[in-house]
């Protein structure tokens, strides 16, 4: 039931905030970090509650995890993020870069991702987790392209490239690690970094262009939420 509640209250927050940016800005901005809050507070409550998951593979224990209070802390770094990215939009990225470095760091600490296993290299985990990221990096760097020479000029094409390696890094960990884990928790991880990496893929092409289209926002705004409520998902169903 709250899996529900939570869905519904993002989209009706996230969808104030896009209809209201323009014309009510800071209420704008507060319903769009209010949203992103919305599954690190269902994240929070089964912490207390200790509904909260080993999602490691083969795990099936319960209780805290370090892992959930670091992605929660991934979560606040997202909302901090939502907000700057409309103020001030280079530290709104490096907001979001620490995000993502604290959302790596819960996979590897749930033990979804492992270099390791059995005192061996894991093979299979490398590949996956390579594979993934070269594909996110070539996705990047075919949409984006175009716009290379223009983030050169303002002296922003090392700094996006940053970002992009960053994301990278993170997405692909969360699509190996939910290769390696499996079932519903590997599905959400998976699923999340992928919808994460496209949304700000999406996000360049619509701030980079000539013209921003609404459509495309939307799509940036729906994807990012469902990966921000997927992350926090897997450590609990």
């Amino acid at each position: 039931m709250k899996e529900l509640t939570g869905l519904i209250l993002m989209a009706v927050l996230g969808t104030y905030y896009f209809c209201r940016k323009k014309t009510d800005r800071r209420k704008a901005l507060f319903c769009k970090a209010a949203a992103t809050s919305v599954p690190g507070i269902l994240l929070a409550v089964s912490m207390i509650e200790g509904n909260v998951q080993n999602v490691s593979a083969g795990g099936n224990g319960t209780g805290f995890s370090v892992a959930a209070g670091v992605t929660l802390a991934a979560i606040v770094f997202y909302m901090a993020a939502d907000v700057l990215l409309e103020c001030r939009f280079i530290l709104g990225a490096v907001c979001f870069s620490i995000g993502h470095v604290w959302m790596a760091a819960g996979f590897f600490l749930s033990r979804e991702a492992a270099l390791y296993s059995d005192g061996h290299v894991d093979a299979g985990f490398l590949l996956s987790a390579s594979g993934a990221f070269i594909v996110f990096i070539a996705a990047a760097v075919a949409a984006l392209h175009r716009y290379f020479h223009q983030l050169k000029q303002k002296k922003l094409f090392y700094p996006m490239l940053g970002y992009i390696a960053v994301l990278g890094i993170m997405a692909s960990l969360a699509a190996a690690s939910g290769i390696r884990t499996g079932g519903a928790p590997g599905a959400a991880a998976a699923t999340g970094g992928i919808c994460f990496a496209v949304s700000d893929i999406l996000l360049g092409r619509n701030r980079l262009g000539k013209r921003r289209s609404r459509v495309r926002g939307a799509a940036v705004l729906i994807l990012y939420y469902l990966a921000v409520y997927l992350f926090a998902l897997r450590f609990w169903i």
